[in-house]
């Protein structure tokens, strides 16, 4: 499990709108830690250039932190929330959640897939298909995996990977069955065309006039 270098948290006074619009404007993210160890939630603001490199990859949820908490203690936390702008991306504010020995966490665990361009049952005419993109699990602090990187270089048309496949942590108890397929190479689908038979001839259909139309003929 990747960890990032000790990140100093600056307690937060203030709280609102007003007061999260001047931090932003000083290049700094607001936040809240919290935890087993602070029934309390601490508000913090953080510099936007120690968290935003986290925040914008695509493992930030279970990348592990060293944080500086207001008051001098350390503690290691994860990511457990970011709201972004929308249009820019630029992440507004951040929760961080404490880390305690011996509590298992719940974390969702991204799937990364390498090899496709050498993949074997592609070559062989079959179609990549990714049913599972992340992996929720309840798992020991410690033993939080970054991803999980399955190389599908050598996987022949009608492989499939399953989660069971996978190496996961010893203390992980998984949302769903390992008996669940994570990826796939298929046979792929063809559509069959009509036959010239299966065409049908357009019938003559005869019109016969009723009400006011028919009397108007007669």
């Amino acid at each position: 499990m990747a960890t990032i270098d000790r990140i100093k948290l600056e307690k937060r006074e203030a709280t609102g709108k007003q007061s999260c619009r001047k931090i932003r404007n000083e290049g700094k993210i607001p936040g809240v830690l919290y935890g087993p160890g602070y029934p309390d939630s601490i508000p913090f603001f953080v510099s936007a250039d120690r968290v935003t490199p986290v925040a914008k990859s695509g493992r930030w949820e279970t990348v592990r932190l060293e944080v500086e908490v207001p008051g001098g203690k350390n503690e290691l936390c994860l990511m457990r929330d970011l709201q972004k702008d929308p249009l820019s991306g630029r992440i507004l504010h951040v929760d961080l959640l404490q880390l305690k020995q011996g509590h298992k966490i719940s974390v969702n665990v991204p799937v990364e897939i390498i090899g496709r361009e050498k993949c074997l049952g592609i070559k062989q005419g079959g179609v990549f298909e990714q049913l599972i993109h992340e992996i929720e699990m309840e798992v020991l602090p410690k033993e939080i995996p970054d991803s999980f990187v399955i190389d599908v270089s050598s996987l022949p048309l009608e492989g499939i990977v399953r989660i069971v496949d996978l190496a996961l942590p010893e203390s992980a108890v998984l949302e769903l069955s390992p008996e669940e397929i994570v990826v796939t190479i298929g046979h792929a689908r063809v559509v069959a065309e009509p036959s010239v038979e299966s065409v049908e001839e357009p019938v003559e259909v005869k019109v016969v006039s009723k009400g006011k139309a028919k009397e108007e003929e007669e």
